[in-house]
């Protein structure tokens, strides 16, 4: 089950290079930040990336596994589409960030509201063991993590790792 939300969080976008920037810069802490000038493009991803993980937790509070399974199609699906239309915006945004940059998005990563979410999620208990006895709702969330990596965005953290 933590494999299945870890891949898809990894895939959904961290793998993108944000993860790989976030890791470059030693972690300091949970940081409150109240008021936060960020990329558009920042802006963007984690508009989309709230949109999911509040539809992941409204797919898992249904208790009806069919419905939860239609729930997480169209949120893989709506992921997937809206990740292809901000792909090439992401990467250069992400190139084009000095270390300072890279040192305020390391600030902020922690404390983005769809990662605790997210989090929650991955770990509650209940929910894992739904996903593991229920074979059509883990193929559904598995459907959708190979969905993300076909974007290609598993294929450049894997090339990162490699010049680590």
């Amino acid at each position: 089950m933590k494999c299945v939300f870890v891949s898809c969080l990894l895939s959904a976008g961290l793998c993108l290079g944000l993860l790989q920037v976030a890791a470059a810069v030693p972690f300091s802490g949970t940081i409150t930040i109240a008021a936060l000038d960020v990329h558009p493009t920042e802006a963007k991803y984690d508009k989309l990336m709230e949109k999911y993980a509040n539809g992941l937790k409204a797919a898992f509070a249904e208790k009806d596994d069919k419905k939860t399974i239609a729930m997480v199609n169209k949120l893989n699906n709506d992921l997937v589409t809206e990740l292809e239309k901000i792909k090439p915006e992401l990467e250069r945004w992400i190139k084009g960030m000095t270390e300072a940059d890279k040192e305020a998005f390391e600030q902020r990563a922690g404390s983005k509201p769809y990662l605790k979410t997210i989090f929650e999620i991955m770990f509650d208990p209940e929910i894992g063991k739904r996903v593991e006895k229920n074979p059509e709702l883990k193929a559904a969330m598995d459907a959708g993590n190979k969905r993300v990596e076909s974007l290609g965005f598993e294929d450049e953290e894997s090339q990162e790792e490699d010049y680590r």
